[in-house]
């Protein structure tokens, strides 16, 4: 007689309820990380950093080409209506934010605009980190040279 004790049965894959426990961490990793890699808030505030950039460098270029036609280097020019105050053949770095028209100063303004200290006017988001995400504009050192105007967005 045999005994049914010594019939060994091997069991291959898994039960179950090892199969949902697995679904459901896989599921609970995927909520927590994908933030991470889906940053649609930092990849917006790069994308307007870097067209405030733009926007930057088509202000200069058109305040440039006034200042050509009024064959002026210092001083004085009517862009568009507005008085601007030219450095070297560009605006300064308090007239390029005259021509840009953004609103920094009011309470629900989304960039602040700092002008102290050097010769570079420097917009960044309210409530971040302006070393990390600006767009600046450094004004013209000569009549040779063109005003620096550049962006960092390496932390929006």
């Amino acid at each position: 007689m045999r005994s049914s004790m010594n019939v060994k049965t091997s069991q291959k894959g898994f039960t179950l309820i090892e199969l949902v426990v697995v679904i459901v961490i896989l599921g609970i990793l995927a909520v927590t990380a994908a933030p991470k890699f889906i940053d649609l808030t930092g990849d917006a505030k790069k994308s307007v950093i870097q067209a405030v950039e733009g926007s930057l460098n088509s202000a200069a270029d058109m305040a440039h080409a006034k200042a050509l036609i009024a064959n002026k280097v210092d001083g004085d020019i009517s862009v568009a209506g507005t008085t601007i105050t030219l450095v070297n053949g560009y605006p300064n770095k308090t007239s390029i934010d005259t021509l840009l028209d953004i609103d920094t100063s009011s309470s629900d303004s989304v960039f602040v605009l700092d002008t102290t200290g050097t010769s570079a006017a420097t917009y960044s988001y309210k409530g971040s980190t302006a070393a990390t995400c600006q767009a600046i504009y450094t004004e013209a050192v000569d009549t040779n040279n063109k005003p620096v105007i550049n962006s960092v967005v390496t932390d929006c």
